[in-house]
Formats: structure tokens, C-alpha cells, sequence
């Protein structure tokens, strides 16, 4: 169960449940290219980030449950746990530039690199969208479009003009509200954010819902808490073993 839990918990680490929204302010542009600098701007303003969180994921009519919590230091190093309720690990997947790990501790299975098989409904690209961002979530050529008095249509595609993210941005406050990744021009994963909430002069989603089209798999994730910037030490992204090791 916990292998399906961890393919849904991939973008868990950014957002929780519905409260009064925050009042708006005022933006310094209504230009949707200005409003998408905005967008972009504020996430490079964040440097680090720690995120305790609740999930729960569906699939194949099951539903399971856990805690989590997340660390990423940017450029290029993230941690997700998933534990159970009394504190036993089930899940840990640490990133940090070309290295990745997956750690099942119930299963006494640790994975270096994509597993190869279909039991686990993430990939290394998945996360770095969601956590590390940057090119990662925004990737080669996006171009923003109004679409409605409220809403902005960013479309990034590669050189051969394929499309890969679809983004939609509120711009009555330049918040990302939908992101849909593509492969081959179908759609793959869709994650819906909410119940945006001020964190440190920043608005941060609390609510997140993401949906593996083709595997079926459903996830609900709520943030309790934030840690915007927080000093991480190198040390919090060591893997269960050494990189590598059989």
C-alpha cells in the first residue's frame, strides 16, 4: 500500500485544508507576462523549505493514510518521509542533484535511481517540478495568455513545440492554481492547489489534490505547517545508504 501511497505523495511537499482565504492585494501589473515574472519571482524568494503535512491517497477504491514531512534546500536537494502515525518510517525519498534514493523500510527494499517496475507512480522529474521548481516546473519555452478576466493560461513546450506543463494562474493575486505535465501531448499528472495562506509575506497553498491519470491514483495532501527559509544542514539529505550501494 505504501508503494502506491509514495507514487501520490510525489507533490505532496507544497500544500492543506480550507480556511478564509487571505485578502487580496493589489498587483503592481495586470500584464499576464508581468504576472508570470511575478509568479516566478516569489518562488525563487524561497531558498528552503521545511513542511510538516498530512496525506491521504486512493486507489483501486482503497484509501490510506499518513504523515509526512518534507525538506528541500535549493538548487538541487530535497527529502520526503512518509510515516505512520506512532512514527514508523514507510517511505523516504531523498534527491540531491543527480542522485536519488528510495527508501521502503517495511519492504527492507532501497532503490537507487527510478524503480523498475510500476510500483511507485513517481519519477525524479515529478519532484523537482514540485519541490526544487525553477526550470524543473517550468520547463523549456512558456509563454503566458490571459484567457479571462481572473485567469492566465501558461503553456511551456520543448523545441518541436510539444506540449509539456500546462500552468493556470489566478491573476487577481498570482497564484498557480492547476499544473498539468504531459508526454506525448497526453496528459499525466494533474495537481490542483488551494486554501492559499500567508506565510512569512509570502501566500502559500494548504491544500493540494494530484491525480496520476493512468495510474488511477488519487491524493489529498494537508499542510499543518510551514517553515519558510529555515537553516538545513547537508547532513538532513545523507541517503539510507551510500550512494550507489547494491
Amino acid at each position: 500500500m505504501w508503494r502506491a501511497a509514495a507514487g501520490c505523495v510525489a507533490l505532496a511537499g507544497v500544500v492543506a485544508c480550507a480556511a478564509r482565504p487571505p485578502t487580496p492585494v493589489p498587483l503592481p501589473t495586470e500584464d499576464p507576462a508581468g504576472i508570470f515574472a511575478l509568479v516566478r519571482a516569489r518562488e525563487e524568494q524561497i531558498v528552503s523549505l521545511r513542511a510538516r503535512f498530512t496525506a491521504e491517497n486512493q486507489r483501486d477504491g482503497e484509501t490510506h493514510r499518513a504523515d509526512g514531512v518534507l525538506l528541500v534546500k535549493k538548487p538541487d536537494k530535497f527529502r520526503l518521509r512518509m510515516m505512520l502515525p506512532f512514527g514508523l518510517t514507510v517511505f523516504d525519498y531523498v534527491s540531491w542533484g543527480a542522485h536519488a534514493q528510495m527508501a521502503l523500510p517495511l519492504e527492507d527494499r532501497i532503490v537507487d535511481g527510478p524503480p523498475q517496475d510500476n510500483s511507485v507512480a513517481l519519477s525524479q522529474q515529478d519532484l523537482g517540478q514540485a519541490f526544487l521548481r525553477g526550470p524543473n516546473a517550468f520547463p523549456g519555452t512558456c509563454v503566458p495568455a490571459r484567457t479571462a478576466e481572473q485567469t492566465i493560461v501558461v503553456l511551456c513546450r520543448d523545441p518541436s513545440w510539444a506540449l509539456l506543463r500546462r500552468i493556470i494562474i489566478n491573476a487577481h493575486d498570482a497564484t498557480i492554481r492547476d499544473e498539468t505535465s504531459y508526454d506525448a501531448g497526453v496528459p499525466r499528472l494533474v495537481i490542483r492547489y488551494d486554501d492559499y495562506r500567508p506565510v512569512d509575506g509570502r501566500l502559500l497553498p494548504y491544500h493540494i489534490a494530484l491525480q496520476y491519470l493512468e495510474q488511477h491514483l488519487s491524493l489529498v495532501v494537508a499542510v499543518q505547517r510551514y517553515e519558510v527559509n529555515p537553516a538545513l544542514a547537508d547532513d538532513l539529505f545523507q541517503p539510507v545508504q551510500p550512494w550507489g550501494t547494491p
